[in-house]
């Protein structure tokens, strides 16, 4: 039945916690528990799911906000693929681009070389002509003078040039006997020139074609890669995720936010630096109150330094008077002996008074108490306003610190946004030197190209001479042939002189219908010589308008180069102008980070100082309440001594009082007494027999005495145990104050040890802050050394890009030496048979040595640049070994540099809680030490009461002793009196005994709820421990939230208009 009733009243107690106040029959207990453990069981599980839940939750939060910097990466490395593909795209077209202008060039200078060799075939093919005419001419003039036909060859002149001339007039009047066959041969050289430029437009036309069909092609290339990308790009698009779902996971959602988050982050930087002023000035407010602070604590150190020094002197004073009382006392004691029958009427006052001065002191304790419960409570409000006041500017500091890292979110942003400015800048910098430096290398071929071409001013030179030679051979012909006509045929005088005022540019029908049929030939060769002399002519001006347009093109390729060369100089004065604005605003940031970054450190180490007051002032409490308490102890002891001297003194004035006029009433009733003996002596015979039974109640009285006395023998046994008792405690005490004074000297070795640790860690503290300043150092010049490598690098990249254009122009400049030296074999091996061109061939010879020289020469100088270029590169990468040495080195002395911060923290910890231990236990020493001294006190007081108390016993013993002798009388008396003194005396040791059993249990009951509070204190600091590391986890991850979000809010707008 128990069982079941225990079991029915813990159910109903569980379904009463639980709310089911429903009416519980017996018979549904076993169902309803049952049900009810199912339903803890359920709760239970649910609670566990929840938790797991929870932190399924938060797993999958964590791994979302991980993934969301790789979706970024994802997006950003999808756009980098896609925009260097369609680099890719646009390096393909470009080359293609050059092939086809290359191919058309070649085709331009294949017809070219086509047209030139059929000109060099018609030229020898004309040569060969006119020198076997001029073979036959010869031999056909040796054979006439032979037979002597002309019979005016007589009177003419003798001469080798005339005889040879006349020949060649007689052979072209064999061959040329009328101006129709002249007609006909210049008829069939227009038809020549005819067909040959129809060759050339027709050539030209099929390499239009050819060019037509190449374009088509090129084109149809292009745009199959185009359709390439686009199916590329269609299948990203649908083969991965839909556009909705990356829009939807993509963390760069609010960009348009952009702009409103930027105004809301400006608005609050100005509300951050209205709190800031507002906190600057909150803590001078604060500072203010500290400073008034130590001013009040000073005045209550000196107001208690007031209080022990009279507390010192009042005890003093208080020793001197009642040890003037004592021998006061003293002398009083013989009086006092004679009038013990009054003074049983004066202690029955004085117990009376006594219980009166007990309420009154109990009272006045009751005040003291009121009092020091008030200034408690002052004190616990005090620090109850300085906590609040703690926690407020804590929660202003972390909202400042808060402020700083977006602040420094910010900074890093722009730091980042700059460096990419830096790199847009290099890079377009590196673009625009490739492209200036490929215009430099095509505007240097186009000018030694030029400079070949100037090159053959000699051969112009010689076509000159050439035609003034000829042009003399004309004036001579002219000369012999005005000679001629003179002498011969005078009636041909008027024809000559108009044949001699006609112009050159006549055409040979004009000057043959005006000459005769003797000088029909020899105008025919005046004519073709002029004609050459004309078409050498035409060459010439052709040349030298091929050579002005050149000049012309080679100015204006300069003047564009130098304009070119100035707009790149300008472009680069403007960028470097944005970098220095760029780096004004960086470091117009910096400078206006600093001040807010010296304000938080100065607000912390105001903290820190706060703080530390606020513990001194809390450690000053403490010493203030434990000698408050000692003070309000001695003062307790003082009002005590006091009082009791008091009592005594008043006691003893009314007892000498009373014996004054005991006197007087003796010395009044001394005669009266004497009447009365004689009386007296009358009845004393009847008193002895009185007297007889009065021994016999004596003997009973004095059996009784012994009783008495065994007891007093005990009493002193118990008194001399208490001794021993005491002497143990004072040993005790002693043991006490040696281990106070060890204790004593550890804590000042302890101090020194705590000066000599702040003094390293100040040390370490500038040590730290050197190595701060040398750490910033090294990175300063790792950045430059890393500046100097990224420059080193980019010119190393361009010196193998010269050196591949060096090697590729070497390549092809021996290409055309290999192409020179073929064609110069091929013209000598073609031109050995025509002795007729030798001077053409030897002036073609030298200018094809001297390009070739020219070319050896550029090779030498190409190879000399190779030479030089390669050991620059030698030198550049020695250079960029010992860079990558110092940054090695640098990088061991950043990692040892920061192990010796760390080691120096981790010292700096150890040494802090090194303190914070020694202090507590200094603290618990003095609280020890201070409870040894309040048991030492009330030890003391308890053996002075005892030994007034054995004092008066003893005294008392001694008066029965007397007062026996003096008669039954006074010994019934005394008797009395000893037995009321004795009952009072165990009253009082009944008391004190009581008294001590409180104590102690008060004693015992204060160390368990010291303990308790010590329990509580540990747990609250471990709780603040725990709470501070939540709050730097927190801090942490907000940290990294707000990171994110900058992160994400810097990468939005491009992964917006690249990838959506």
């Amino acid at each position: 039945m128990c069982t079941s009733d225990s079991i029915f009243k813990n159910l109903r107690q569980k379904l009463d916690v639980m709310g089911y106040n429903q009416t519980l029959p017996l018979a549904a207990v076993p169902i309803v528990g049952a049900v009810f453990e199912d339903l803890v069981k359920t709760t239970e599980s649910l609670r566990d799911s929840k938790k797991q839940l929870i932190e399924l939750l938060e797993e999958k939060s964590s791994w979302e906000l991980g993934a969301e910097p790789y979706k970024c990466d994802n997006s950003r490395l999808l756009t980098e693929c896609n925009q260097l593909h369609l680099q890719l795209i646009r390096q393909k077209e470009d080359s293609e681009e050059q092939i086809n202008k290359l191919h058309k060039k070649i085709r331009d200078l294949e017809t070219d070389k086509s047209h030139l060799h059929k000109q060099c075939q018609q030229l020898q093919n004309q040569l060969g002509s006119i020198q076997s005419k001029t073979n036959i001419g010869v031999v056909k003039s040796g054979s006439r003078v032979e037979k002597g036909k002309k019979p005016f060859i007589t009177a003419v002149r003798s001469g080798d040039m005339f005889s040879s001339a006349v020949n060649l007039l007689q052979d072209h009047n064999i061959d040329l006997r009328c101006t129709k066959c002249n007609a006909g041969f210049y008829r069939r050289h227009d038809d020549a020139t005819q067909t040959k430029s129809i060759e050339k437009e027709a050539d030209k036309w099929e390499n239009a074609k050819l060019e037509l069909m190449e374009n088509i092609k090129f084109y149809r290339n292009k745009i199959e890669a185009r359709e390439r990308e686009i199916s590329r790009l269609n299948e990203l698009l649908s083969g991965g995720r839909a556009p909705n779902i990356l829009a939807r996971e993509c963390c760069y959602k609010n960009v348009g936010s952009l702009n409103e988050d930027i105004n809301l982050l400006q608005r609050e930087k100005l509300e951050s630096l209205a709190r800031i002023r507002e906190c600057q000035h909150q803590m001078h407010e604060a500072m203010r109150r500290a400073l008034n602070l130590e001013k009040f604590n000073r005045e209550l150190q000196k107001r208690l330094d007031e209080l022990k020094d009279a507390a010192l002197s009042v005890e003093t004073q208080a020793n001197n008077e009642i040890t003037q009382k004592e021998m006061e006392i003293e002398q009083l004691k013989q009086q006092l002996q004679r009038l013990l029958n009054k003074i049983k009427v004066q202690n029955e006052k004085c117990k009376e008074n006594q219980k009166d001065e007990k309420l009154q002191r109990s009272n006045q304790s009751k005040e003291v108490q009121v009092s020091v419960q008030m200034e408690k409570h002052r004190f616990n409000e005090k620090l109850n306003e300085l906590t609040q006041k703690e926690s407020e500017l804590r929660t202003e500091n972390d909202r400042l610190v808060k402020k700083v890292t977006k602040l420094k979110n910010k900074l890093q942003a722009s730091h980042k946004e700059i460096e990419d400015l830096q790199l847009r800048h290099t890079q377009h910098l590196d673009e625009d030197k490739i492209r200036l430096k490929s215009e430099r290398d095509f505007f240097q071929k186009e000018y030694l190209r030029v400079l070949n071409k100037l090159g053959s001013e000699s051969e112009i030179d010689f076509l000159q001479s050439q035609i003034k030679s000829k042009d003399e051979e004309l004036r001579i012909l002219r000369s012999e042939m005005c000679l001629k006509q003179s002498q011969a045929l005078v009636p041909c005088v008027k024809g000559n002189t108009d044949f001699d005022n006609l112009p050159t540019s006549l055409p040979s029908s004009a000057r043959s219908g005006a000459s005769t049929g003797n000088s029909d030939c020899v105008q025919a060769v005046i004519l073709r010589a002029e004609r050459e002399r004309d078409c050498a002519r035409n060459d010439l001006e052709r040349v030298r308008c091929e050579r002005d347009t050149l000049r012309e093109k080679m100015l204006s390729m300069t003047k564009m180069h130098d304009e070119q060369i100035q707009k790149v100089q300008c472009r680069n004065e403007e960028l470097n102008r944005k970098l220095h604005q760029a780096e004004r605003e960086n470091h117009d940031l910096i400078s206006a980070h600093k001040p807010s970054e010296i304000q938080i450190v100065l607000l912390r180490e105001e903290m820190d100082t706060y703080k530390q007051q606020n513990n001194k002032l809390r450690e000053e409490n403490s010493k203030l309440q434990s000698t408050y308490n000692s003070l309000k102890l001695l003062h307790e002891q003082t009002e005590r001594s006091l009082s009791d001297s008091q009592n005594k003194l008043t006691l003893s004035e009314s007892q000498l009082e009373s014996a004054k006029a005991r006197l007087n009433v003796v010395d009044s009733n001394r005669e009266s007494s004497q009447q009365e003996a004689i009386q007296l002596r009358t009845e004393v015979a009847a008193l002895k027999q009185t007297y007889v039974a009065l021994e016999r109640e004596k003997d009973k009285i004095l059996t009784q005495l012994d009783l008495k006395t065994e007891k007093a023998y005990q009493l002193e046994y118990e008194l001399k145990a208490s001794k021993e008792k005491r002497n143990h405690l004072e040993k005790q005490v002693h043991d006490f104050e040696q281990q106070l004074s060890k204790l004593t000297t550890q804590t000042h070795e302890r101090d020194s040890e705590l000066n000599e640790n702040s003094t390293e860690s100040k040390t370490l503290r500038e040590q730290i802050a050197a190595l701060k300043i040398s750490r910033e150092q090294a990175i300063m010049e790792n950045a430059r050394l890393m500046n100097n490598l990224a420059e080193s690098q980019a010119e190393i990249t361009t010196l193998k890009k010269l050196l591949k254009d060096s090697e590729g122009e070497i390549m092809r400049l021996k290409q055309q030496l290999r192409q020179y030296e073929k064609e110069r074999e091929e013209m000598l091996e073609h031109y050995r048979s025509l002795s007729h061109d030798a001077v053409m061939l030897e002036g073609s010879n030298q200018s094809l040595e001297n390009e070739a020289a020219e070319c050896r020469r550029q090779l030498n100088e190409l190879e000399s640049e190779n030479h030089v270029l390669k050991k620059e590169l030698c030198s550049r990468n020695s250079l960029i070994t010992e860079l990558e040495d110092k940054l090695t080195s640098q990088k061991v002395q950043n990692t040892c540099l920061k192990q010796k911060l760390e080691e120096s923290l981790d010292e700096q910890r150890l040494l802090e809680t090194d303190l914070t231990a020694r202090k507590e236990l200094c603290k618990k020493l003095d609280v020890e030490k201070d409870k040894l001294n309040a048991e030492l006190n009330e030890l003391n007081d308890v053996r002075k009461n005892l030994e007034a108390e054995n004092e008066k016993l003893r005294l008392e013993i001694e008066r029965t002793e007397k007062n026996k002798r003096i008669s039954s009388e006074t010994l019934e008396e005394l008797l009395s009196k000893t037995r009321h003194d004795l009952e009072e005396q165990i009253k009082m040791d009944s008391k004190l005994s009581q008294e001590l059993v409180r104590l102690k249990q008060t004693n015992e009951e204060l160390l368990i709820e010291l303990d308790v509070e010590r329990q509580k204190r540990q747990q609250h600091e471990t709780l603040m421990h725990e709470y501070r590391i939540q709050n730097q986890e927190l801090r942490h991850t907000l940290t990294d939230d707000r990171f994110h979000q900058a992160r994400s809010r810097e990468q939005s707008p491009r992964f917006h208009t690249k990838t959506l």
